[in-house]
């Protein structure tokens, strides 16, 4: 039973990781189309620069602070699929989702509950899979604010 619900766990992180490679954006993207309707292209357009922008900014910072993943260090971590990239900090997939909800949680508020739980599974994935330290996902997401907040005042 042990055994069953690690590998629907397991599962569950490859698949929610996956998905934070870019397919999640589109869901989100067409989410909001539907919740707003034509009112949400503004949004959308503001949270697909500052999630562009992380894009950006993330590979300069890993490639900075050169910190191997976890399942570097620890052999009894033993990572689910093969990463993106060498380097574990910060957490790109956490950066990215955290500056593309924010414009999107500020003009539409009553999605809160929504972009929270999709970070928190994101957060939890990026452990899950041995790929991310919870500091590397702490991070990300402070740069993905720190990325997002000043364009969604200027831009929404």
């Amino acid at each position: 039973m042990a055994a069953a619900r690690r590998g629907r766990l397991d599962r569950a992180a490859m698949a929610m990781s996956w998905l934070g490679n870019g397919l999640i954006y589109l869901l989100i993207a067409m989410l909001l189309l539907a919740y707003a309707g034509a009112s949400a292209w503004r949004g959308i357009a503001v949270a697909a620069l500052c999630g562009a922008i992380s894009h950006i900014v993330y590979p300069l910072v890993k490639r900075a602070a050169d910190r191997p993943r976890p399942f570097h260090h620890r052999q009894t971590l033993v990572p689910l699929f093969a990463p993106l990239d060498r380097n574990s900090f910060p957490s790109g997939h956490a950066m990215t989702l955290t500056a593309t909800l924010i414009p999107m949680l500020l003009a539409w508020p009553g999605l809160w509950e929504l972009g929270l739980a999709l970070w928190l599974v994101m957060a939890w994935s990026r452990i899950a899979t041995a790929h991310h330290y919870p500091s590397d996902v702490l991070a990300g997401t402070l740069l993905g604010v720190a990325v997002a907040a000043p364009l969604t005042w200027v831009l929404l």
